[in-house]
């Protein structure tokens, strides 16, 4: 059966994986990686590695990535009541939280909850209008007590997800819960089904990353085995065409997948990835010769595994590719699969050039 990227996408999004729980994920990317790959494994952390292409020890290696694990909570109290207590699990948007629907992983099977918010009827002055911090918000199972909610198989370290199931909008737009980074996980499929029968100059490894929005640091065993010379991540990227956003930067949805070149967390640069101008170029230029729509990005605030993986090894070359995305980190998150399909094709494209494509040398040019 041909591969199909909005069915793809469309299976991904429906499963529930928040960092340290991506099995269901996990599960679905081995046993796809497995119709093509030549070998595949999933190391003790959970990361699912496929390895394709030329079998010589002395291969380029490329190593493209994107994480399975999305943003939500964690049960960290029953109180008396029933009512649950929860901590985020990395970064879901706070102004989102009251009032969204949830799913916890209960022992006895999922659970459908809501996120409380004080009745706007007796709500007074700021209460109306402002968010109130997550010590001060509750999840609602419908519980009676503790026991109860004991009961249906909740307990303290309960996983938590955003729930919206996927939907497609005008213009070939879908939106979801977790397409940060489910898109990236579909790009890997999409390049897997790609380059299974191509014979390749170089090896690919596609890796299927865990804990990236915990840590951003669930990728870095794979090194130690895969041993790249060269790294790209497949990730979003805000898209800055809404009317809050539209002064910020050019960075648009159906406008292509976008090119970092440089990235870092918002509340410092003690990690981020400056891209090497060879590789802006090298991507540029195959994009170019394809006709692949591709934009460049400049994201502060935006930080994935590029900022570690660039400086294990004696320094591994790393550059990014984002699909832009509305409403990040929020249960209703925007995208294109235009976009995600012009990141499939710029890596296929990638993979299937002569290792003397890769230019991983130390970087004598300008942008």
């Amino acid at each position: 059966m041909s591969f199909s990227i909005k069915d793809s996408l469309f299976c991904l999004l429906q499963l529930n994986a928040i960092s340290g729980f991506e099995n269901s994920v996990a599960d679905v990317m081995q046993q796809e990686f497995s119709r093509h790959a030549k070998e595949v494994w999933r190391d003790r952390l959970g990361n699912i590695v496929a390895r394709f292409g030329s079998d010589k020890t002395d291969a380029l290696r490329l190593m493209i990535f994107a994480h399975m694990d999305e943003v939500g909570f964690m049960v960290r109290k029953i109180e008396p009541s029933g009512f649950l207590r929860f901590e985020r699990v990395g970064g879901p948007a706070q102004i989102t939280m009251p009032g969204s629907i949830v799913t916890l992983a209960g022992s006895n099977g999922p659970i459908t909850g809501c996120i409380g918010i004080k009745a706007y009827h007796f709500a007074k002055g700021d209460e109306r209008t402002q968010s109130p911090s997550i010590d001060k918000l509750w999840i609602d199972i419908g519980a009676k007590d503790k026991a109860d909610a004991e009961r249906m198989g909740i307990k303290v370290g309960t996983p938590v997800t955003l729930y919206n199931p996927p939907k497609m909008l005008g213009n070939d737009l879908v939106c979801s819960k977790a397409l940060d980074d489910r898109l990236g996980c579909t790009a890997l499929l999409g390049v897997a089904d790609a380059i299974s029968e191509t014979p390749l100059d170089i090896a690919v490894y596609l890796v299927a990353s865990v804990q990236e929005e915990f840590n951003i640091r669930g990728i870095l065993p794979v090194l130690q085995r895969v041993k790249p010379d060269l790294a790209i991540g497949i990730d979003i990227t805000p898209s800055c065409d809404t009317p809050d956003l539209d002064d910020y930067s050019e960075v648009r949805v159906n406008q292509g997948v976008g090119i970092t070149c440089l990235n870092y967390h918002g509340r410092g640069t003690l990690a981020g990835l400056i891209t090497p101008p060879r590789l802006i170029q090298m991507l540029e230029t195959t994009a170019g010769e394809r006709n692949i729509p591709v934009q460049r990005e400049v994201a502060p605030g935006v930080i994935t595994e590029t900022g570690y993986i660039q400086v294990e090894q004696g320094g591994i070359p790393c550059a990014s590719l984002s699909i832009p995305c509305r409403y990040t980190h929020s249960p209703a998150e925007v995208a294109s699969l235009r976009d995600l399909a012009s990141c499939i094709q710029l890596l296929t494209a990638l993979a299937a050039m002569p290792s003397a494509h890769f230019p991983i040398e130390p970087d004598t040019g300008v942008l």
